[in-house]
């Protein structure tokens, strides 16, 4: 099957967020912003050495601008986080930022960049890192075009150090389908060097199952 549509932003549009609740053009932008300024702020944060006062100030702006926002708490099902499939990163914070070269049913390729949130130590990314990022990558490619699945295993194999702040390519690919089964496989390499590769198993969700 012919790779997906991408957009300008770099990102495919398999499962667009859909229904009533979707945000307006505005909002959707908006929002983007706001979790990429949440982003940044994770890698400076993570980079800092501040004064007491300073760390006590910035504990107080943030505090106020959690206030400002809990007022505008939804349920899940309206949430924008996680949702926005045409923004890199899907307007969340928590996994590192996939920008999609190509997609298909089939098979992703992109490219990935873990700021210094993800550091570990050493200039190397914390291990519990890559887990998460493949799991974004496989899960993406699992429930594109197809009804919600979840994730039943996933194995990942540590060849290399992954670096943080320099530039990574993956790939995620369909192995086989075996009814309800998914068996996944992934790459993130730097350049030709395969950094970990990854084997997952994600399962079609019956009618009704969470």
């Amino acid at each position: 099957m012919s790779a997906d549509k991408i957009d300008e932003s770099g990102v495919g549009d398999i499962n667009p967020w859909g229904g009533p609740d979707r945000p307006s053009p505005a909002l959707a932008a908006a929002y983007e912003r706001m979790t990429e300024s949440l982003r940044n702020f994770q890698n400076i944060v993570s980079a800092a050495r501040p004064t007491a006062a300073v760390a006590d100030e910035i504990s107080g702006i943030l505090d106020t601008a959690a206030g400002a926002l809990a007022e505008f708490a939804v349920d899940e099902s309206a949430q924008i986080a996680g949702r926005q499939t045409r923004y890199p990163g899907r307007s969340q914070a928590m996994s590192p930022v996939l920008r999609y070269k190509s997609q298909s049913m089939e098979e992703v390729t992109g490219s990935v960049e873990f700021g210094r949130f993800y550091l570990g130590g050493n200039g190397a990314a914390h291990g519990g890192a890559i887990p998460l990022f493949f799991d974004e990558v496989l899960g993406r490619l699992a429930g594109g075009g197809r009804p919600r699945c979840r994730t039943a295993y996933l194995h990942v194999n540590f060849r290399k150090i992954t670096p943080i702040e320099r530039p990574l390519t993956f790939t995620g690919k369909v192995d086989r389908i075996e009814g309800r089964k998914l068996f996944l496989v992934g790459t993130l390499n730097e350049g030709e060097d395969l950094l970990a590769d990854a084997q997952g198993l994600f399962v079609t969700l019956e009618p009704g199952q969470p």
